[in-house]
């Protein structure tokens, strides 16, 4: 009977080792987030108190948004961060959702996440002279974190005599996150990448027609660096909206390929792969899901 017991007490453990291992820790946590949240620009939404947030328990809320550059700084991205409040069996949880883009963070964070930090209690958030600081328990150790942000601006200085200059951390210095790619595109005074996509937001619009079909600002589409392609919007005489980069037509989260001056009655004014259909999307385009 004592092997017996044995044997059965290290399969157990066998069995819950690999949910231990796939839970991130503490550290690894930490770095991850400092390596994205140095760059920031945006810090919003954010109740500060550095009380412990107690309420409602169980319940999972949004306690701030954090808008930072995207790889390379060409674009932006939002960083939604979520606290689920421990209670009883419901375990507390610190979790990040990234958006591509600078959008409103939903209310409740969904199933997909960019870092999840669970077995937390007692988190209180405080920003003081441009760190964010956030203490937590961690399997009931305590642990602090503590994140810098020189590139966030807290309003206008106003002296006499002299401009006005944005508060900051370091007044006229600013972070920047670049790559190899960034130089490139500096130093080109054309527009786009190769890779660029309106699947995932990374599309430069170089001409927009308006629902009067006027365009709106100017075309700069003689300047993108891989060509252009024309979407479907609002059905202008002169043809829709137009995008830089390669045609990706017709596929999964990309418009739909314009029709044709001459189509059939009642037909859609788009086209798409033949397990797709083509919906209006927030920007009024149509796109194929």
């Amino acid at each position: 009977m004592k092997y017996i017991g044995l044997i059965l007490f290290f399969t157990l453990l066998q069995a819950c080792l690999p949910f231990q291992l796939n839970e991130m820790g503490v550290e690894e946590a930490e770095m991850k987030i400092y390596n994205e949240w140095l760059y920031a620009i945006k810090l919003q939404n954010l109740k500060v108190n550095n009380e412990v947030i107690s309420r409602p328990p169980g319940i999972e809320q949004l306690i701030f948004r954090m808008v930072i550059p995207s790889e390379g700084g060409t674009n932006l991205k939002t960083h939604c961060v979520y606290y689920q409040v421990p209670y009883k069996k419901i375990m507390g949880q610190l979790k990040i959702v990234e958006q591509k883009n600078d959008s409103i963070c939903p209310e409740v964070s969904g199933e997909s996440s960019w870092l999840e930090l669970k077995r937390i209690t007692n988190l209180k958030v405080n920003l003081l002279n441009f760190k964010l600081i956030i203490n937590f328990q961690h399997q009931n150790l305590n642990k602090s974190w503590s994140f810098l942000l020189p590139n966030i601006t807290n309003g206008l200085r106003h002296e006499k005599f002299q401009a006005s200059k944005e508060q900051k951390l370091f007044p006229q210095l600013t972070f920047l996150r670049i790559n190899k790619e960034s130089f490139n595109l500096r130093e080109s005074k054309y527009l786009g990448k190769i890779s660029d996509r309106i699947a995932d937001k990374s599309a430069i619009r170089c001409q927009q027609i308006d629902k009067n079909c006027q365009i709106v600002g100017e075309d700069r589409c003689d300047s993108c660096s891989y060509g252009w392609y024309e979407v479907v919007d609002y059905n202008c005489p002169q043809g829709g909206s137009k995008f830089c980069g390669q045609n990706h037509c017709g596929e999964k989260n990309e418009p739909a390929c314009p029709r044709g001056k001459k189509t059939e009655d009642n037909s859609d004014s788009g086209i798409c792969q033949s397990d797709l259909s083509a919906v209006l999307n927030a920007d009024h385009i149509l796109i194929c899901q």
